[in-house]
């Protein structure tokens, strides 16, 4: 059965020196053009990896403290998977944030030899690169053509939504599953070679790692695998049955390994403490916009932010996708892919129908589908990076719908014109990885006793992650009832409290007078925090401010120390 889901490459004008190269080698030489496109698309923060990082300035800070994190926890034989070092003293379930334990296990050497930045630097660079190699290879199941895969690959790994993710969302652009599973669920469903345990334990084995990558991810992926799997039965209806005894053995043996796996995260974070209730995301905001696929970011507004501009697709490759569909539309794998694809658009755009920015009253099939266990939590627009795979397919195939020449021709030049198309804009935007000396070893903070609770400013919540990467550069000595990380509620960052909405509003440029109510409320949240060594004012828009505010507040001025302001424990009232 699996020979009509596949084109000879006898069928195209495969260049001689490429041809005759032996299937391992190209696949070693995909690999290495894209790491070295995945460099150049970074190389403002390749020259300086340890100084900068990849990205936008706030996010990026969240995921360093978590690639640090992992292995100091670890290392000290403690549960990773729970912090007090941040919200304290209730702590933070990490599996109800976006911790990445799997990849901060795998770079562990990196992190212990040049530090969480340089760590995240290759992070990001590698969730392309390679992303874009096992879409190089899923492609391969249905074209063997090496260049037509490769450029299948491109539009995956390097699409406008993994390169939009790439400024603050790793947990995203480690994009490994979505052809992963593609190729186990092919090999299971469709070619059935290898014995069923065996593909399926690898299954089951990768979507465990995918939940200690990114759980949300691994639910959008799921969920479109089953879309997939459904249409592949209408597709081969007649096939179904044949297939069926294999396929309940494969997810017999999934469904084991996952268990044995990702049981023991999975029950802690279900049952585990601070477990989070609830959908912890915006509804009908972060979605594609209709306008969004066909038309450049700048010429058109969205709801959410650029990190969510996941969509674009430009009119050179949507054409090429649409001619592909209806030249190839008899063949088994472009219907598939095509419907799948079409599907997975559909639902990104969100439960009602975005325009231009503008939310019309017309509902859409996220609004139901988003009623399922913990789906209502993921980003619709982030399905695309899944879709993208389906694109890269079937336009890449496009090329050789037809022996014409002239058809070789043009739709040769319409998938460059494609790729080009999608480039993104460089210099990529890096951001300076700035500490002040007061967090840096040998820095004041050694004189706080491990494990004190230290109030830092600008507070970390959804506002700052400044705090934060001031902590992994103190190598965490210090605990904080502060953090950008979702705790019940959902909240986004520690139940709120008046010390807080003090702290971001003289960040936000607003007054606060020191009156005695003031004073007395702000002090009992200073004493409910369980600060233990002191408060310290590092760099912000609001920092003088908040030392003046302090100073009304204590009596007395702070100690300047490093790039920042101290009030130790002994002058706290």
């Amino acid at each position: 059965m699996h020979t009509s889901w596949s084109v000879s490459s006898s069928q195209f004008g495969e260049p001689e020196r490429i041809r005759h190269m032996t299937p391992r080698r190209l696949v070693w030489l995909a690999l290495l053009a894209y790491a070295l496109l995945a460099l150049a698309l970074f190389s403002s923060t390749w020259v300086d990896p340890a100084g900068s990082w990849i990205g936008s300035p706030k996010d990026p800070k969240l995921f360093i403290w978590y690639l640090g994190w992992i292995p100091h926890e670890l290392a000290r034989g403690h549960n990773p998977l729970f912090t007090d070092y941040l919200s304290y003293p209730d702590g933070v379930n990490l599996m109800w944030n976006t911790s990445m334990i799997f990849p901060a296990l795998v770079l562990w050497p990196v992190t212990a030899a040049f530090g969480p930045v340089v760590a995240y630097n290759l992070l990001i660079t590698g969730g392309i690169a390679l992303s874009a190699w096992l879409g190089f290879l899923a492609a391969w199941r249905f074209i063997d053509q090496p260049l037509l895969c490769f450029a299948a690959g491109l539009i995956y790994g390097f699409s406008p939504a993994l390169v939009a993710q790439a400024l603050g969302h790793p947990h995203v652009v480690v994009a490994l599953f979505p052809p992963i599973a593609f190729l186990l669920g092919h090999e299971i469903l469709v070619r059935r070679r290898w014995n069923p345990s065996i593909a399926g334990g690898l299954a089951g084995a990768a979507a465990a790692l995918q939940l200690l990558t990114g759980e949300e991810l691994l639910a959008t992926t799921l969920l479109i695998t089953l879309i997939a799997v459904v249409l592949l039965a209408l597709v081969h209806r007649g096939q179904v049955r044949a297939a069926l005894p294999h396929a309940v053995r494969a997810a017999g043996a999934a469904l084991l390994t996952f268990a044995i796996l990702g049981g023991y995260p999975l029950a802690f974070q279900f049952l585990g403490p601070q477990r989070v209730y609830g959908d912890v995301q915006q509804p009908d905001v972060y979605v594609s916009d209709l306008l969004a696929f066909v038309a450049p970011a700048n010429l058109i507004h969205f709801t959410g932010n650029i990190a969510e501009n996941d969509a674009y697709i430009g009119v050179p490759l949507a054409a090429l996708f649409a001619a592909g569909v209806v030249l190839g539309w008899r063949r088994a794998w472009i219907r598939w892919t095509s419907l799948t694809t079409f599907v997975v658009a559909l639902l990104s755009l969100g439960p009602h129908l975005h325009v231009n920015g503008t939310v019309t009253p017309v509902w859409l099939p996220w609004a139901a589908v988003a009623q399922l266990p913990l789906i209502g939590s993921a980003l619709p627009a982030r399905l695309m990076v899944v879709g993208f795979l389906g694109v890269g397919f079937v336009a890449a195939a496009a090329v050789v719908m037809k022996t014409a020449q002239p058809w070789r021709i043009g739709s040769g030049v319409a998938l460059i014109a494609g790729l080009a198309t999608i480039v993104p804009s460089l210099p990529y935007p890096s951001a300076i990885a700035a500490v002040p000396a007061f967090f840096k070893p040998g820095g004041g903070v050694e004189r706080v006793a491990p494990g004190s609770v230290l109030i830092v400013t600008p507070f970390s919540s959804k506002q700052s992650t400044d705090a934060m990467l001031w902590q992994a550069a103190a190598n965490y000595r210090f605990r904080m009832p502060e953090g950008d990380a979702f705790t019940p509620g959902p909240y986004l960052g520690p139940h709120p409290t008046f010390m807080q909405s003090v702290f971001d509003g003289l960040d936000a440029g607003k007054t606060v007078a020191v009156t005695p109510e003031v004073r007395a409320r702000f002090v009992a949240d200073l004493k409910r925090s369980g600060v233990s060594g002191g408060i310290v004012v590092g760099p912000s828009p609001g920092r003088s401010a908040i030392v003046a505010f302090l100073t009304q507040i204590e009596g007395s001025p702070p100690i300047e120390d490093g790039g920042v302001e101290v009030w130790w424990l002994n002058s706290i009232t």
